[in-house]
Formats: structure tokens, C-alpha cells, sequence
């Protein structure tokens, strides 16, 4: 029998040389256990000593196998299984004792048996593995990693091969999740990324930027569009105070303070004006941002930066539109009470002229006082122009064909200190205007022309055909198309701004007190409204003035213009209602018609004056003012009368007669008189429409 091998395992005491000597003698039990002079250990510790036979050495590791969680096999070099443990059981759901002795190759797929035989016959080696799918009992497939290796007792026994079987069930499970999970963070990554594509996409195209501020160390992270909005190229560091100096001077106390603000408050928002770097352009922008806390303490401020120019020129021009409505609505009314004025003078002139006696000095005091009265019906026609409520003859005309008639005029409105240039477009299209009012409009222009010149210049008139596209009509509050243009411009003194803001303004005028009305490019604006088209202006202060027309194509052909019937004065006979409310008016009307022969009635309203149509069947004819107060305009009372008694005649008047001022205005010739008007051209106007309803 073997010996047995003692050691003391107490070491804390010895020294090197001893220590030295128990190795020596430990390497020589290794040595005898090796040839078998040993079979057992016996190791000294603290609960005594130990033995460890060779008979009972292995056994911890049966054990450990066979409780482990993988399956363990040992394989003949043919294949066939040898040992297995329970897990491997498990694995193929089969009984132990039936396990052992069958071909590896019958528990797994058909289509692989090939491919493990040969990685069994072709032998381990160091270690070969691979994935297979197991078929169990029940014929459900159990994906596993078999890992084998070869074992060599000694050279006379033949070649054996272990391995360790691993099921992949939870891993592919979960590997299968982690497909999946990836899949969808890929899907949320990309739709992530498109979400952010688009987002650019629309702060480009809203001309928005990024801006970030670090609050703790100022520097201020701006996205490529956000430079670009502020003129800026290749700039690395940026800050607070940096961006402020963008802003124009009178603006960057604000934006300081609004940032400052937003420490507290939790967001910032204002619009104000920047100068660009590359241009030196000055735009308006619009910037939002909100503050982000760590706690109660702001640590940094996003937001976004967009150009906001244009709009804030199309809310100017919808206030300019606004206020130029408003002053337009004051200046029709006072060029109605304007026109009852001068009716009143001009018809109490009428009925002196008629008693007078052919005294020179007297006669010419009249036409004075009567030349007063035509001069004021102009300016009130101007008035009207602006408020749009003036009557126009429309007409489709060639402006080529227009100047002649009054380039005299031009040329004595400018004098001869003025040089006066004509370019015209052979090619010219027709327009549909008012010819007359398109001579005034020129004249008014030149005028002023002449004026931003006063120690002479030049005078250039132009016409031109013009498509004017959205951008353009947008600006000018007009529509796109196609518009005959004609032109004044001079080498004056030009107009700032501010001036330009206020030029289309009724009685706004930059010249000396008594030299001018303010009314003249007012006229211009509104005739050029009423007309369809518009006015374009361009000026700047040392570099004269472009004064610009357009007016609508027209397609049709063009007119012969009619000349104006002379107007005389002839007695007549009739009994003549005249419904009028202001009583001045009233009171000069009816003595005019009673001075020409005729019977008078009045009545301040219109429902007083239906009340006298009824009653009064000797009544030859209404002569009615359009706007009156009491809710009856004189067309309703018109209407009314055509009911009651449809071959009575009725003799409209208005100061303002445009379509637009007066729904369903009559349009016959002898349908209106316009005020003011002369007791001639009253006389003219109600034997013509009496003498129509005799004949019909």
C-alpha cells in the first residue's frame, strides 16, 4: 500500500530556509502521486486533519456537472454519447438511461447532423463550437451552442471528446428583444432625424435661426441661419454683448433689458431692427426664446430669430391704407358741406347776375366772385379725387394722344427755367381713365415738379407698358397685371422719408404757408384708386423725385371723346318739388328755379316730400339731393315715386356721384345734376328731363 503524505499548514512562523523545504517536499509528494508511491493527502488544519484519497478526489466534481446548468457529454470519437448529464436530459426531454449509447447526431435537426458528425470525426482539437438546434421528444426545436473538446487518457485508449451543450432559448429571446428594441430606437433615431430635417427645413423657410445663451459663461451658439440672417460669415465665438451691438443704437438698450428680463420671467420676445454686417441693410426681426432652470437659477435661454421685415412693411402699409381710408372719409365730408357752400354763392350770383345792370365795373366784380366759385368746385373735386367719391368719365384713351392737348398747359405750369423731355412707347397700350383728370393729375405733378426745382432742371415724362407682378402691386396695395405707365420725374431737391410717409396725405404739404394746398398728389392717389390702378413714388433727398401712374390695360377700342353741351339760359313753366335738408341750399334752389319761371314746393326729407307727392297731383317734377339724413337717400325716394306715380320725373343732385359713394346711382344722361351747379345748367337739365317725360 502507498504512503500517506502529512503537512502541517501552520506557515506563519517559519523562516525562508524552512519555507524553501517544505516547497522541496510538497514538489516530491506531487511526484509521488504521480507514480502512485502516494494515494491520499492528508492536510493539518483548524478542524484537524484531513484526508483526500485518489478514490474520492473527483467526486465535488461530479457533483458540479452534474448540477450545473449546461449540458455535459462525453462523446466516443464516432459519436456516440457516453455520459451525459441531467441538464442535457432536460435539453432532449428524454430519460437518462435511454440517453446513453445513442448517436449524438439523433437529437438534433436532420439537415445539420452532417455538420456536427464531421466537426465530432474531424476532432476538436484545442476547442471547436457552433450553434445547432436541438429536436427533442416532443419534437420542439431548442436552439443550442455545443462546444466540444477532445480528451486523451493516454495513447493506448481511443480518442474521447467533451463537450458542454448551452441553451440559447432566453438569449435568441433576447436577442430577438434587442432586434426588435434596436429596430425601433433605429425607427425613432430616423424619425428623429426627419422630424429635425423638416424642422430646418421650416426655419429656413421661415428665414428663422437657432440661438442658445449660456448663461454662465455668456457665449451665445447660433444655428448657420441665424448668421445669415445677421449678415455674418465664419464667426467661431459670439456673446451677449456682441449680438446687442447688432441691433441699431436707439434699439439696443431695449434688447439688453429684454434679455436681462429674462432671467426672471422666463422668456423673451420682441421685434426690433438689426443692421446686417454684409449689406449694412436695416431689418426688422422677431426673437422668442424661453429660460431653462437648474433649480430656482437660469442656466441658459433658447429660442429662435426670424425676419419679420416684410411683414412689418405690409402692417405699415395696411395702417397707411387705414388712415388714408379714414382721411378720406373726413375729406368727403367736408367736400359735401364745401359743395353746399359754394351752391348757395354760386346760385345767389346767378340770380344777382340777372338783376344787374349793365354796369362794366360791377359785371366784372361777378365774374370775379363767380371765377372764385369755379376755382373753389375745383379744389373740392380734388377733395373728392383723394376720397374716391368724384364722378368720373371713363373712357378708354391712348395716353400718347393725351399730351399733346396739354403740353401748353405744362409748359406754363413749369416756366421756362424747367426743361421738359417727352419719352414715349410707340408701342403703348390703351387704358380706361378719365381724360381730364389725367391732365390734372400730370399738371398737379409737374407743379410740384417744378417747385423741387427752383433754380431749374429738367422735367422728364415718360410712358411705358408695365407688368407689374405680385411683389410690386402688393407693396403699392394694388393688383397684378398689365398697366399702361406714364412718369414724371425731376432733378429736384427730392423727399426724405418722412416726407415720402405723409405725401399722399390731403393738406400735408412741405411748401411755404399760401403756396400750396396739399391737395395735389392727394388728387393724383385718389383719381389713380378710382381709376384701378395706383401711384409708385421713389425719392431720395439730392436725387430728385419718380412719380409714377399706372392705370389698368384695356383691350377695347379706343373713344371719341364727346364735347360738353353748351349750357343757356331759358325760362321754363311747371310746379317742381326740391327735397333738400341743409335749408340754405334748400331756400337759393328754389329761389333759382322760381327767378327761371317755374312754381316751387320744398321739403327738408324724404318722407315729407313722398307725403307732398301724394297730395299735390299738379306736381311736374321732384328735384332731389342724393344723401340725406332721415334714412330716405334720394334714390330710395326716387324709387318710392316710381311706385306711387311712375310718370312723374325725378332730377337727382349730389355733390359726389361716383358709383362707389352711391349705390345704385341712375345712370342716365339727364338722371343727375352735380353740384355746384349754375342756374344755367340747372335751366338746361330740367327741360331736358321734362321734355323726355313728355315723350314718353
Amino acid at each position: 500500500m502507498a504512503e500517506r503524505a502529512t503537512h502541517d499548514t501552520d506557515y506563519g512562523s517559519l523562516t525562508d530556509e524552512e519555507l524553501i523545504s517544505r516547497l522541496r517536499e510538497a514538489e516530491e509528494t506531487l511526484d509521488a502521486i504521480r507514480t502512485g508511491a502516494v494515494d491520499a493527502v492528508v492536510i493539518a488544519g483548524s478542524q484537524g486533519q484531513q484526508v483526500y484519497t485518489l478514490e474520492n478526489a473527483d467526486r465535488p466534481y461530479r457533483v458540479l456537472v452534474e448540477q450545473m446548468q449546461e449540458g455535459a457529454i462525453t462523446l466516443s470519437e464516432t459519436g456516440i454519447i457516453l455520459y451525459c448529464n441531467a441538464r442535457f436530459a432536460t435539453l432532449v426531454a428524454g430519460p437518462h438511461d435511454g440517453i446513453v449509447g445513442q448517436p449524438f447526431v439523433r437529437y438534433f435537426r436532420a439537415d445539420e447532423a452532417e455538420s456536427l458528425s464531421s466537426m465530432i470525426a474531424t476532432g476538436a482539437g484545442s476547442g471547436v463550437s457552433g450553434e445547432f438546434a436541438i429536436v427533442n421528444e416532443f419534437g420542439q426545436e431548442v436552439p443550442v451552442n455545443i462546444s466540444l473538446v477532445d480528451l486523451k487518457v493516454d495513447n493506448a485508449m481511443p480518442r474521447l471528446v467533451c463537450g458542454i451543450v448551452t441553451d440559447l432559448t432566453f438569449s435568441h429571446m433576447r436577442a430577438r428583444e434587442l432586434s426588435a428594441a434596436n429596430e425601433k430606437l433605429a425607427g425613432e433615431i430616423d424619425e428623429r432625424r426627419k422630424t429635425e430635417e423638416n424642422l430646418q427645413l421650416t426655419l429656413d423657410a421661415a428665414e428663422m435661426g437657432i440661438w442658445e445663451l449660456d448663461l454662465f459663461d455668456g457665449r451665445l451658439s447660433r444655428s448657420p441661419q441665424h448668421d445669415r440672417l445677421f449678415g455674418d460669415t465664419g464667426l467661431l465665438s459670439f456673446d451677449l454683448p456682441a449680438l446687442v451691438s447688432r441691433f441699431v443704437p436707439e434699439d439696443q438698450t431695449k434688447v439688453h433689458e429684454a434679455f436681462e428680463r429674462a432671467r426672471e420671467t422666463g422668456n423673451v420676445q420682441f421685434e426690433r431692427r438689426i443692421r446686417r454686417a454684409n449689406d449694412n441693410a436695416v431689418r426688422w426681426v422677431s426673437v422668442k426664446g424661453r429660460t431653462f432652470y437648474d433649480g430656482e437659477h437660469p442656466i441658459r435661454i433658447t429660442g429662435v430669430t426670424a425676419d419679420v421685415t416684410q411683414r412689418r412693411e405690409v402692417d405699415e402699409q395696411l395702417r397707411q391704407a387705414q388712415k388714408m381710408d379714414a382721411v378720406g372719409q373726413l375729406t368727403g365730408g367736408v367736400a359735401h358741406d364745401f359743395n353746399n357752400l359754394l351752391m348757395i354763392i354760386g346760385g345767389s350770383l346767378d340770380m344777382l347776375r340777372r338783376r344787374l345792370p349793365d354796369d362794366a365795373k360791377l359785371v366784372r366784380l361777378f365774374e370775379t366772385a363767380r371765377q372764385a366759385v369755379a376755382r373753389g368746385s375745383k379744389l373740392n373735386h380734388q377733395l373728392l379725387a383723394f376720397s374716391r367719391r368724384q364722378d368720373l368719365q371713363m373712357e378708354v384713351v391712348q395716353i400718347n394722344d393725351l399730351i399733346p392737348t396739354f403740353e401748353h398747359l405744362l409748359e406754363r405750369a413749369v416756366g421756362e427755367i424747367v426743361k421738359i423731355k417727352f419719352i414715349k412707347d410707340l408701342n403703348l397700350w390703351e387704358c380706361r381713365t378719365d381724360p381730364h383728370q389725367l391732365e390734372t393729375a400730370i399738371v398737379n405733378l409737374a407743379i410740384n415738379a417744378r417747385d423741387a426745382m427752383p433754380h431749374g432742371g429738367e422735367l422728364v415724362i415718360k410712358t411705358a407698358n408695365r407688368r407689374v407682378n405680385e411683389a410690386l402691386a402688393s407693396r403699392w396695395e394694388a393688383s397684378a397685371g398689365e398697366y399702361a405707365m406714364i412718369s414724371v420725374q425731376d432733378t429736384g431737391i427730392g423727399m426724405s422719408a418722412e416726407v415720402l410717409a405723409h405725401v399722399f396725405e390731403p393738406f400735408f404739404t412741405t411748401k411755404d404757408v399760401g403756396k400750396g394746398t396739399g391737395l395735389g398728389l392727394s388728387q393724383v392717389y385718389g383719381f389713380a384708386k378710382q381709376s384701378g390702378g395706383f401711384v409708385a413714388v421713389a425719392s431720395m433727398p439730392g436725387q430728385g423725385t419718380l412719380i409714377e401712374v399706372f392705370l389698368k390695360r384695356s383691350n377695347d377700342p379706343v373713344q371719341t371723346v364727346r364735347k360738353p353741351t353748351e349750357t343757356k339760359l331759358e325760362a321754363g313753366t311747371g310746379l317742381v318739388l326740391v327735397v333738400e335738408d341743409d335749408a340754405d341750399v334748400r331756400v337759393t334752389t328754389s329761389g333759382m328755379l322760381e327767378d327761371l319761371g317755374y312754381s316751387v314746393l320744398s321739403a327738408a326729407t324724404g318722407s315729407a316730400a313722398l307725403e307732398i307727392v301724394q297730395g299735390t297731383a299738379s306736381l311736374n317734377l321732384v328735384f332731389t339731393d342724393v344723401v340725406m339724413p332721415d334714412g330716405m337717400s334720394g334714390v330710395e325716394l326716387t324709387r318710392r315715386i316710381g311706385l306711387l306715380r311712375p310718370e312723374l320725373p325725378v332730377l337727382l343732385t349730389s355733390g359726389y356721384t361716383a358709383q362707389r359713394a352711391i349705390p345704385e346711382m341712375p345712370t342716365g344722361e339727364q338722371a343727375l345734376l352735380k353740384k355746384p351747379f349754375s342756374q344755367a345748367e340747372l335751366s338746361v337739365a330740367i327741360r331736358k328731363i321734362m321734355a323726355n317725360a313728355r315723350n314718353t
